[in-house]
């Protein structure tokens, strides 16, 4: 099969967003109770987790937070929080191992994207900051950056394994869905949603959800889009991906396999 399109999820695929998350989410609430905050660190840290797991991509996790203890939105209570943690953002993000040395080999044979659940300009600034976005654009002499392929919704009913994120991708490029390979690191927002449109799949084995069994992935998918609802041996079916690797340098590999067949 020649390959079109190489799609990557962002968080846990090019990005690893643990450790540094933790270290800085701790620096924040800090600031916040030198700032006024009404809570022990142990008691805010639980707060917060417990506001993220609501909703992890949403922008107000501070606000929230300092509703929680205070009764008010203090806005220098809420601004410690979120300038500490940008203050703690830079130069603390991780990449992913090899993540340049295997996009920028890719990127001379192939059109690379970004498929990403989450606030569009978020995501593409976590591109930004780690030096990975020109490798998601097209540059020419005469225009300059002409086209810009990271494609990203915070929209529940847009977001994979919902089709919509590949079918913009697909509509910018011209590319098929079976000359297409989709790597991410989750079975069912990735794997389930690229499959059934009938693209290769890649899992890579790193980040927070390396663990998460397929059965596990399915109950908490349907748990939030319940539409998805079927035979449950189709759907498992469905995430099983086509290959497996463990860090992003198998994936030249995994390639030179699919367009050798």
């Amino acid at each position: 099969m020649k390959i079109d399109c190489i799609h990557f999820d962002l968080d846990s695929v090019l990005y690893l967003p643990a450790d540094f998350l933790e270290a800085a989410l701790k620096l924040s609430i800090k600031a916040m109770i030198q700032y006024g905050l009404q809570a022990s660190l142990a008691e805010a840290l639980n707060k917060l987790e417990e506001i993220r797991q609501q909703d992890a991509n949403a922008s107000d996790h501070f606000d929230r937070l300092c509703l929680s203890f205070n009764g008010e939105y203090d806005a220098v209570i809420i601004a410690a929080g979120v300038e500490k943690y940008w203050d703690s953002k830079q130069g603390n993000m991780m990449v992913a191992p090899d993540a340049h040395f295997v996009l920028n080999r890719l990127s001379q044979h192939y059109q690379l994207t970004v498929i990403t659940n989450g606030i569009p300009v978020k995501q593409a600034g976590k591109l930004i900051r780690l030096g990975l976005c020109p490798f998601f654009v097209s540059f020419s002499q005469e225009m300059g950056a002409s086209g810009r392929y990271v494609y990203a919704t915070a929209v529940p009913e847009q977001q994979k394994p919902h089709p919509y994120l590949w079918e913009q991708a697909k509509k910018g490029l011209s590319c098929s869905f079976e000359r297409s390979v989709m790597v991410g690191d989750r079975y069912w927002a990735d794997m389930f949603g690229a499959k059934r449109l009938g693209m290769q799949t890649v899992k890579i084995n790193q980040g927070e959800h390396r663990l998460e069994t397929k059965e596990e992935a399915l109950t908490k998918g349907l748990g939030s889009n319940p539409e998805f609802a079927g035979n449950r041996d189709e759907l498992l079916r469905l995430m099983e991906p086509d290959y497996m690797i463990t860090n992003l340098f198998e994936l030249l590999t995994i390639v030179e396999m699919i367009e050798g067949g």
